[in-house]
């Protein structure tokens, strides 16, 4: 029974003559979250859980960590869960152009400015520009960390040797054991390793700048509950647009002690240093990012056969709260 609904009930009882009416419940919004926990924009709700944010909205969130990528998209048009977290773009449109139902919400992160390499302490790349010839690694083809070293060495104007070595972890494995020049990392990982003086931070996603206006990641929700729930999903963004004003504003400091007593492996000086590379305005749920440009970089990587026409645009992206 709700709260509010026991209340009404022992007023009932005790004969205190209270007229009865409905309580007000809360919507519930299931929410996938890719990495949940782990990186700065993957902590935003449970922050604002913490916080009390989403209860101020009248919104109760259930939860559920993913691997990422495509599991964030597949919770979500599956049906189990209403909107997904930290999403590809390329992998949304690839989604929605099979028929899945996927609507696009908010922008998550704009640009790759969160994506940076590492190379061990005593590597002889000092600059940016020294990784020409050498291994610039990423995860996997068409992901968003391809994008972003596809993006370096275009805007820097060199040719490393691009290869695929899977997730961040391995990917300092390699790095560490020197099969690879460079390991590809997202805040905070790889950052103990910097502040212990083991790795280097060589160059940073920033550098990508013919990406630096797109949404690289977007959040997305459920067609199907969309259409029949606006209204809850609609509070749940604007909940999570106070717990990023927060979290990039006076609250800053106290968000890095949430994360940390979540995760034992995130100090202070790590939460902080991880909490460095993202921007508020890159973190912005709107305006979506160049997406026309999106769809071309989708286009030309084969994620979709032709562009989006006005029409799949229009129905695709659904941005709720400005």
């Amino acid at each position: 029974m709700k709260q509010g609904a026991k209340l009404i009930a022992c007023a009932g009882a005790l004969g205190l003559g209270m007229a009865a009416s409905p309580a007000h419940a809360e919507d519930t919004v299931k929410v996938a979250i890719g990495h949940m926990g782990l990186f700065w924009n993957s902590i935003v709700t449970m922050v604002g859980e913490k916080k009390g944010f989403f209860k101020e909205e009248g919104i109760k969130v259930e939860a559920l960590g993913t691997k990422g990528g495509s599991s964030t998209v597949q919770a979500v048009t599956a049906g189990d869960n209403h909107i997904g977290i930290a999403n590809g773009t390329l992998g949304v449109i690839a989604a929605y152009k099979k028929g899945l139902p996927v609507r696009i919400i908010s922008s998550e992160q704009v640009g790759t400015g969160d994506i940076y390499w590492i190379v061990k302490a005593d590597s002889p790349l000092k600059k940016p520009a020294d990784v020409n010839g050498h291994v610039l690694s990423f995860s996997r083809p068409g992901s968003s960390t391809h994008l972003a070293a596809l993006s370096v060495a275009e805007s820097l104007g060199i040719k490393p040797k691009l290869l695929s070595v899977g997730g961040p972890t391995g990917a300092r494995t390699q790095m560490m054991s020197g099969q690879i020049d460079t390991a590809w990392q997202a805040p905070p990982l790889g950052l103990k390793l910097v502040q212990d003086g083991k790795a280097r931070v060589l160059l940073t996603g920033k550098l990508a700048k013919t990406i630096s206006d797109i949404s690289i990641r977007v959040n997305i929700a459920n067609a199907k509950w969309l259409e029949a729930n606006r209204e809850a999903a609609t509070k749940y963004m604007r909940a999570r647009k106070k717990t990023l004003d927060w979290m990039f504003g006076d609250g800053q400091q106290e968000a890095i002690a949430i994360w940390s007593a979540a995760r034992k492996s995130i100090t202070p000086a790590i939460g902080k240093a991880a909490a460095d590379f993202y921007k508020r305005d890159d973190m912005r749920l709107a305006p979506l990012g160049n997406l026309d440009k999106v769809i071309a970089i989708a286009v030309k990587n084969k994620r979709i056969k032709k562009p989006l026409t006005d029409a799949e645009k229009k129905e695709l992206v659904q941005i709720l709260v400005q």
